[in-house]
């Protein structure tokens, strides 16, 4: 009778220990999964590349110190695109005509849909020093922005320069070909990110 409840005691204590070993070993498998999947997403050195040409091509045909300068007064970041005038503004001092402006907007306008660019942002890294807690400015500042794109600029850790240009790709694989997609409205839209000092 003794030897029947130590073997029943032996065998409860076994299966907690193994049951506990299965949760740690679940645990750490399933924060792995996280890590990887973020790690694929995030600042693969492909979607830097794009980002870098992207960067490049601002450099290179906008007044871009100006965006720094004006565009940021009373928010943390703004989008960047061709509907946005001061990027491609005439009265720029790039620019002394409209059509060479109307020209930029429409290359800008192919950069993004050739690169499936979702959204592209010019960032304050006050942001970043500012925004540990929710106030006022942060949230006007992401009010437009996805989640995901929320998600990620939480995750960076870099914060030496004084403006980011950080850039969501969206895409989906159709007939073997990445094609760009909308991540909330397509079936396996997949959103891809990276972030460049500009």
């Amino acid at each position: 009778m003794n030897k029947k409840g130590f073997i029943f005691i032996e065998t409860i204590v076994t299966v907690v220990v193994l049951a506990a070993s299965l949760l740690m070993l679940y645990n750490s498998f399933s924060s792995s999964i996280e890590n990887e999947k973020d790690r694929l997403n995030y600042d693969d050195i492909a979607y830097v590349y794009k980002a870098n040409q992207v960067r490049k091509f601002l450099y290179g045909n906008t007044n871009i110190n100006n965006l720094k300068k004006y565009a940021l007064n009373n928010t943390y970041m703004i989008t960047i695109g061709s509907g946005y005038i001061g990027g491609f503004n005439v009265n720029d001092i790039m620019f002394t005509n409209e059509q060479i402006a109307k020209e930029m907007q429409y290359t800008l306008e192919m950069i993004v849909s050739n690169m499936n660019i979702n959204q592209m942002l010019l960032v304050n890294t006050d942001y970043f020093l500012n925004c540990f807690e929710e106030n006022e400015l942060c949230q006007k500042s992401t009010a437009n922005i996805s989640d995901g794109l929320k998600a990620y600029l939480k995750s960076i850790n870099n914060k030496t320069g004084d403006y980011y240009l950080v850039i969501e790709f969206s895409e989906k694989n159709e007939n073997n070909k990445m094609v760009k997609c909308f991540p909330s409205m397509d079936y396996n839209c997949q959103s891809y990110y990276a972030y460049l000092e500009i």
